[in-house]
């Protein structure tokens, strides 16, 4: 009877472990796919789910890793594409902490939409010629040591936003 019993009591002690642990899982890869950590793309799913478990930040560079987080190039001149940034930034609800025109950089808040965690946008916006601008973008988190894809997500929320308007 005292083994049935604990017998029992191991295989609920199992199962509620197991359900944890799925719980725990679905809410990670949720949370990616919610974030748009494109998981299935170069460079693989091993090494964006590394870089979303273990860092806390994300920047545009010339040669990332990650395709959409390549410092975008536009068409446009420098100071119409600072135009666009704050504007885009505004209509994505972001809160604006400074905006220097001069040399056309701006910080953002961003705040998740359920816990309401903080993070951090910087925005550079690179002069190439009069009729052609880039932009450099740096996204952290205040807290925490994985982001989950967030900060890529904001990056890829403001450079769709400006893809997208006319």
């Amino acid at each position: 009877m005292a083994v049935v019993f604990f017998g029992d009591r191991l295989m609920t002690l199992i199962k509620i472990t197991i359900s944890i642990i799925v719980l725990v899982v679905g809410i990670v890869f949720f949370t990616l796919y919610r974030n748009d950590a494109n998981l299935f793309q170069v460079p693989g799913f091993g090494k964006r789910l590394t870089v979303f478990l273990t860092t806390k930040s994300a920047e545009t560079r010339d040669d990332h890793l990650f395709e959409e987080l390549r410092t975008p190039v536009y068409m446009i001149d420098a100071e119409s594409l600072y135009k666009r940034v704050t504007l885009a930034a505004s209509q994505l609800g972001w809160k604006v902490l400074a905006t220097d025109i001069d040399n056309q950089n701006a910080n953002f808040v961003v705040h998740s939409p359920i816990f309401l965690f903080e993070d951090d946008v910087y925005v550079q916006v690179q002069f190439i010629d009069m009729n052609k601008s880039s932009l450099y973008v740096h996204s952290s988190s205040r807290r925490g040591k994985a982001d989950f894809a967030a900060n890529s997500s904001h990056i890829q929320a403001l450079l769709n936003k400006i893809k997208n308007m006319h």
